[in-house]
This record gives structure tokens, sequence and C-alpha cells, in this order.
């Protein structure tokens, strides 16, 4: 044989045996990596399991039988009252299931609520409730307190937590709810059942904001105990996992579970416009502007309709407020004027105080979380119309001469394009705005 065709023969053996041990290699590599997702996969179920059973148990973080004991106890002595309460402590028609809280001053529970109805025997419910260690025991009003007595305790309150301002219909709304057999008289169980509920600043809120559709709705309380309607979740995006398995899934791994879990495009393009439209609600309305100092995407929820819920409504507070403790504060920097994570303002250095005017609107903020949100899987029709709209709209700021214009414009624009995109569609095109 000629040594030529040797050694072509010899370089075919080679190349034959090199791609057989390549091929071995890659299939044993292939193996590994499915035996390893499957690992990835038994460990997620595994600590998922852990976590529902587990979670919310913690006798630190979540007391909702001790809080029922406690709530029914008192009413059972008629100390407190509520619109709610035979349904909780006589009939039990009213029950807690899962944990939310997040820690043990604000206590959060999933739970039902037992009715007629053949559609929907098991109402789904969020139970709130504030533990104030301060003004634990009911004792305000006090015993011989009239109506007028507090009338005066909740304008002094309102005038503190909103700032200085005229609340006379808020105070009388108060009132009026407070007012559960509605005789036209508050007795000393309401009133103090009421004062109690007005210690958490979420349900403040929520009686500044009585008609909104974009807060969960309130259905009744007991004590100082609320309950409003459920949700279907409770962020914006993403996958709440568990804090003990977090450093077991690679970031890519996380984000690829977060985008399998997020609603399709129209869905999502639904939940921003009810946030934009949150935005407008509460720009000066009746008690002013109110601020989402701290509200990030794990204070948003959404219902089965994805109907947007805004939660944590502590984390809102009115601009009066806000602008007196800024001012009130001394500073060096523009770093020492910031209050929660959102609400900042200038250091003025003549003064050596906050300047207390809020520099970053609320649209700012809801911009950012919405950002990655809406044009992730966006229309390629609108998706760089969209990008165009929410980089303005994340770079507003109230140093800009003309940020009241923009800010309406842009949210109007915004609004605009997401509800061309889906008015049309089935699900959505009774509930478009006119």
């Amino acid at each position: 044989m000629p040594v030529v065709a040797e050694r072509q023969l010899d370089s075919m053996k080679v190349k034959g045996t090199t791609r057989h041990f390549l091929l071995k290699i890659m299939g044993r590599n292939s193996m590994r990596v499915r035996h390893l997702l499957i690992l990835w996969l038994l460990l997620f179920l595994a600590s998922w399991v852990v976590y529902l059973t587990y979670s919310g148990q913690g006798s630190q973080i979540c007391r909702g039988q001790q809080i029922k004991s406690y709530i029914c106890q008192n009413y059972e002595r008629g100390v407190i009252g509520g619109p709610v309460c035979q349904e909780l402590c006589q009939e039990n028609k009213l029950q807690l299931t899962r944990c939310l809280s997040k820690d043990a001053e604000n206590q959060v529970y999933e739970g039902y609520w037992e009715t007629d109805s053949e559609t929907e025997p098991r109402h789904p419910v969020l139970f709130k409730y504030h533990m104030d260690l301060a003004n634990a025991g009911y004792k305000k009003p006090e015993t011989g307190s009239s109506m007028d007595d507090f009338r005066i305790m909740i304008t002094a309150y309102l005038n503190r937590k909103l700032g200085e301002g005229n609340y006379e219909q808020l105070q009388t709304k108060i009132v009026n709810i407070a007012d559960i057999n509605h005789d036209g008289k508050v007795s000393l169980p309401e009133a103090r059942s009421m004062w109690a509920l007005l210690q958490g600043e979420e349900f403040l809120i929520t009686m500044v904001l009585p008609n909104s559709e974009y807060i969960p709705k309130m259905l009744g309380f007991c004590g100082d105990l609320y309950v409003t309607d459920g949700l279907t979740s409770y962020r914006l995006y993403g996958v709440d996992f568990p804090a003990f398995v977090e450093f077991l899934f690679p970031t890519r791994i996380k984000n690829s579970i977060n985008s399998a879990a997020a609603p399709d495009w129209p869905k999502k393009a639904h939940i921003g416009v009810g946030l934009l439209e949150f935005v407008e609600e509460i720009f000066d309305g009746p008690t002013g502007n109110l601020l989402m100092c701290d509200v990030n995407e794990l204070s948003i929820g959404y219902n089965g309709n994805f109907d947007v819920k805004v939660l944590n409504l502590a984390d809102i507070h009115s601009e009066k407020s806000i602008t007196a403790v800024l001012q009130d504060r001394q500073c060096r920097t523009a770093g020492d004027c910031i209050f929660g994570a959102n609400c900042r303002s200038f250091c003025d250095s003549d003064t050596g105080h906050c300047s207390g005017e809020v520099v970053r609107p609320n649209l700012q903020r809801v911009c950012e979380m919405l950002y990655d949100f809406l044009l992730r899987s966006a229309p390629s029709a609108i998706n760089t119309q969209l990008k165009k709209d929410l980089d303005k709209c994340v770079a507003l700021e109230k140093t800009s001469a003309n940020m009241l214009m923009d800010h309406s414009l842009l949210l109007n624009e915004l609004k605009d394009l997401l509800w061309k995109q889906i008015s049309n569609s089935k699900q959505f095109m009774q509930q478009k705005k006119t």
C-alpha cells in the first residue's frame, strides 16, 4: 500500500476514535447535566414542601390563633365590637389558614369566609392585625369619654399622621364606620375598636382611600383585626422563594423560574395600567398628595382578574407629613435627606436642614418597577415607543422646570399605549376606563 494511502487510513482511524471518544464524553456530560437538573428540582420541591409546612409557624412572627383568641375574649367580655365579630368568634365562618407575616408587628394571614353561595362557598380573604404594644388592652378612649372627646382624639390623630389640614369629612367617615349598629351613636366598645384600628397606619390609608379599586376592599373588622378581599399574587413579579433555599438556586435558574411564573404580556399590561391609575388617584386627593416612600415590587399584588392591588399601605405617607419630617432633619449632604427608599429631598447648605420638597414623584418609582416587567415579551409593534416612554419616566425629577407637565403627559401616554394593545381583549375590554 502506498505511504500516502496508509497515512490517510491512519488519520481516518484516529479521527474515528477521537469522534467516538468525544461522543462518549458528551453522553456522560449530558447524563450528568440531566442528573444535576433532576437533583435541583428535587431539592426545590423538598424545600418548598418544608417551607409550606413550617412557614409562618415561628412563635415570634406568626401568632394567628393567639390573636384570634385575644380578639374573641375581648369581644365576649364586651370590651370591643365589630361587624364581623359574630362570624369570627361564634359562627366560625371566618378562618385563618396561612401566615404571610414578615414581622411580628404587622400580622397578615390568608383565610376564607364561609358563605351561602353555591358558586363560591369559601370566599378568599386576608386578615390584617397591627400589634401595638403601646396601646394594648383597649384602654382608649377612657370610660366616661363623650362623642366630642372621641372626635377631638381623631382630629388630633389625623393632623399628626397626615399633616396639618382640614379632615372633617374623613373624621365623619371614620365615626360612621365606627358606628357598627348604625344607631347614630358610638358606644365605648365601638370607639375603642376604631381607635385601636387607627393605630395601624395601613388601616389609616384604607380610610383615606375607602373607594379605591386599587387596594384590597375592606369587608369588615372585629376589634383591631380587619378583613379584606383575598388576592391571587402578593408580589408584582417573580416567585417568593423561601430564604433558606435562596442559596440553592443560581441566578439564571431563578430568572428562568420567575419568567415562567409571570403572567402573559396582556395581563402584565393590564396590571401596569392599574398601577398607573393608582398613581393618578393618590396625586392631590382629598387629603393632599400621597407618596409611595417604600413601595416596591413586593408591595404590589393582583387578584384573579389581574386587577392590581397595592399592599403594605403603611409604606404610603402624606406629602405634608413627609415634608415636615424632612424639614426638621439636619443634613450635610442629600444622602441625609431620605425617608424610606424612595422619598428624597435636597440638603439646603444655607440652613443645614433638608428642603423637605420630595424630588422624585410616584410615577418615577412606578416606572422603575414596570421597566423590565413590561419590556420583557412586549409586542414588537410598541417595544421601541414603550422603552422610550419608560426611559423618560425613570428620569423624572422635580429639578425639571416642566416636571408637572411631563408627569401628566407621560402618565397619559403610557396608559394609552398599553390600553391600545389590550382593549380588544375579551378579558379586559369591559374594564377600559373612559
